[in-house]
């Protein structure tokens, strides 16, 4: 069945709506966006540092909401069995958007983190602390990644591995 381009909007705000009401990570992301595009409008950001800040936003924000497409098309398939590809493919998703909102970090502290340190008047070297929270985002990413080697998917519910 066609849609027309209005009907296909409202199906998008549905799908917003609907994450919204369901998904606890997707109003903290929505939070920490809001907050994040308040910072950069204070602190009047260069063109090119607001696009940067707005598309690590859309892109996290997108990230979540495919990652909640996958989990309910997961549990669509497989129920409340539990199958070791479906979980796998829950926590691919998932990695996904810790991996796009870890990016997101990376560039909110290397494009917001300078102008706010001197805004604060701090005197310390904004450029380096940003380089430095650079690095413990990427080391945070690698350890989680190191924790357990070689497991399988983890967690509970339906689409995991039982314990």
């Amino acid at each position: 069945m066609r849609h027309s381009l209005w009907e296909s909007f409202r199906f998008a705000g549905r799908g917003l709506r609907v994450a919204l009401a369901t998904q606890r990570t997707m109003r903290a992301h929505v939070v920490l966006a809001t907050a994040v595009t308040l910072a950069a409008a204070w602190l009047d950001l260069p063109a090119a540092g607001a696009a940067a800040v707005v598309l690590a936003v859309a892109a996290v924000l997108a990230a979540e909401l495919v990652n909640t497409a996958v989990e309910c098309a997961v549990d669509l398939r497989v129920g409340r069995r539990d199958d070791v590809l479906a979980g796998r493919a829950k926590d691919l998703a998932a990695a996904a958007v810790l991996v796009t909102a870890a990016a997101a970090a990376v560039v909110g502290l290397l494009v917001l983190g300078p102008p706010l340190l001197v805004r604060l008047g701090t005197g310390v070297d904004a450029l380096a602390v940003a380089r430095a929270g650079t690095l413990a985002v990427v080391l945070a990413l690698a350890l989680l990644a190191l924790l357990r080697p070689g497991g399988g998917p983890s967690g509970r519910g339906p689409g995991r591995e039982p314990p």
